[in-house]
């Protein structure tokens, strides 16, 4: 036997596939210098895995009460995750954070409700039919889409309070506007505050003035009821 063929058969491998099973052929471009064999490889990318967390094939939103996976600048934003090897509870972390922040701006209705104080609901059936009758549809629609707590509410609240007894003020001007409430506005408010115009002299004493402006201001009211 030659020398050059014992000295192919003694030569150390290339590479491994796996300690003690030699690779073979040429050493796989592949497999980095770092690694002796191709488990090797498999062992790291594990550890990394373990370390790092996994790149799922799909990130999930679900976990979020408030961001939608389809709108568009979130596709951009998981191809960027998933080529920066990003793991899905590296996300799961981002919309706890991201919830617990929006929580902060939510209103709990009931409690705003309770903030209103006594007949609340009256109250607020009262405003929101004045609003709907006084209003475009597309700013009753904006006003009871944006009014979501008692402040607000109160607000205007009072505001209608003031148009409907002639005292809304201009701003700069030391006067008042004569602006008043229809007597059917009144008769609408009369129906929904009954019991509070049979019990609450004050009440009963102020509406029943303002609606005596209404007629005055409507010369045409006595034709149109004796019509």
């Amino acid at each position: 036997m030659s020398d050059n063929s014992m000295e192919q058969k003694t030569q150390e491998p290339t590479w491994f596939i796996d300690e003690g099973i030699p690779g073979v052929g040429q050493r796989p471009t592949w497999l980095p210098d770092k690694f002796k064999s191709a488990a090797d490889v498999a062992k790291s990318l594990n550890e990394l895995e373990k370390r790092f967390g996994v790149v799922p094939d799909e990130y999930d939103f679900s976990k979020s009460r408030y961001l939608d996976p389809d709108y568009e600048p979130f596709q951009d934003l998981k191809k960027f995750a998933k080529d920066k090897r990003v793991p899905q509870d590296v996300f799961d972390k981002m919309f706890e954070s991201f919830d617990k922040y929006m929580d902060e701006f939510s209103v709990d209705i009931n409690e705003e409700i309770k903030k209103i104080g006594e007949n609340a609901h009256d109250r607020i059936s009262t405003v929101d039919n004045w609003a709907k009758a006084n209003l475009s549809k597309e700013a009753y629609e904006a006003l009871r889409s944006n009014l979501n707590n008692a402040e607000s509410f109160k607000a205007l609240e009072e505001l209608r309070g003031k148009v409907m007894s002639n005292t809304a003020q201009v701003p700069g001007n030391s006067g008042t506007v004569t602006t008043s409430a229809s007597v059917e506005d009144l008769k609408l408010e009369l129906a929904q505050n009954l019991e509070k115009y049979k019990t609450d002299d004050a009440y009963r004493k102020d509406l029943s003035r303002r609606l005596e402006v209404a007629v005055k201001n409507d010369p045409n009211y006595i034709d149109k009821v004796g019509g």
